[in-house]
């Protein structure tokens, strides 16, 4: 058996990650700087990652390469680490995924479509460019989970706009209009296209090796879906599809870097975990040994930043 495969189906492997993922913290300043909120928030969404492998099958072998994906990614992206609203929004993000996915084929699943846009409704309270992926998951309910109907579509819009009925009663009640002006007007605000030069150098490598890691997958399963259940299929073809319109928003308007990477690291991990575990080739296990090579090296190298 290849080194990728013993790795990737070892019951070692995730105990090891977590590991690995609690001393990357404690180097970045966990105990130093605080940074509580955001592990707690991080620890959270890698268990939320794990339940929606579980849950849905994403791997049709033993493996947890997707919880360990989305971790290694992390870790990373230590300018990610530092920021308490970037980990508050992958717990949206998992969160949204994970009751989606619920509604597959059940065109009066009302309820659990209502709490995945409550939950896509939060994310918008940290950055409300997050309105700009509902009109996709829509899409994606519609094509591909197959859930889309005019009572889910009411409940998905009253989900998203739920968290906002909560946040105007403190408006009104300080009568203060501004915050909320200032938040919504930064839908209209656009940057330079492809303006990549106001990404940090460490953030824009960052974004650079996720995204071909997330076209390695997306290419290996396109490839390979045909073994999978059509069930699991909906799902990858959900990923891919929020994966590439992150990417796309991303060429559009890179000042959005920090939300945008989240997405796509959440959208990533399965993609590049079905890879890692379901190929077997001297190709793929070279591929996999260079992509922990360089992950590690860029959170080595991110590290040392921080230091």
């Amino acid at each position: 058996m290849l080194l990728q495969n013993r790795i990737s189906r070892s019951r070692m492997l995730l105990p090891t990650i977590v590991i690995y993922a609690i001393a990357v913290w404690l180097v970045c300043g966990l105990v130093s700087d605080g940074l509580w909120l955001q592990f707690s928030c991080f620890a959270i969404s890698s268990f939320l990652m794990v339940e929606l492998n579980n849950g849905n099958a994403l791997i049709r072998i033993y493996s947890r390469m997707v919880s360990c994906s989305f971790i290694v990614m992390v870790c990373m992206s230590t300018f990610l680490m530092q920021s308490a609203s970037a980990m508050l929004l992958s717990i949206c993000v998992v969160m949204s995924f994970i009751l989606t996915f619920i509604t597959y084929q059940d065109k009066s699943s009302m309820g659990h479509t209502f709490y995945s846009f409550l939950s896509m409704g939060l994310a918008t309270l940290i950055d409300v460019n997050i309105f700009f992926f509902a009109p996709v998951m829509w899409i994606g309910m519609f094509f591909y989970l197959q859930s889309l109907t005019p009572r889910t579509f009411v409940a998905s819009l009253l989900g998203l706009l739920c968290p906002y009925w909560f946040v105007s009663i403190y408006f009104i009640y300080t009568n203060d209009l501004t915050l909320a002006a200032d938040h919504f007007s930064r839908l209209v605000e656009f940057g330079k296209v492809a303006d990549f030069p106001v990404v940090p150098i460490g953030a824009l490598v960052a974004i650079c090796f996720v995204t071909i890691l997330s076209l390695t997958g997306i290419i290996h399963y396109l490839r390979k879906r045909i073994n999978d259940k059509t069930r699991t299929r909906m799902f990858y073809n959900t990923f891919i599809l929020i994966n590439i319109v992150t990417i796309v928003f991303f060429i559009l308007q890179p000042q959005h870097y920090v939300t945008l990477l989240t997405i796509m690291i959440v959208t990533t991990s399965p993609l590049i975990a079905h890879f890692i575990a379901l190929t077997h080739t001297r190709i793929t296990n070279i591929a996999f040994k260079v992509i922990v090579i360089v992950a590690l090296t860029f959170t080595i190298i991110n590290i040392l930043k921080l230091i």
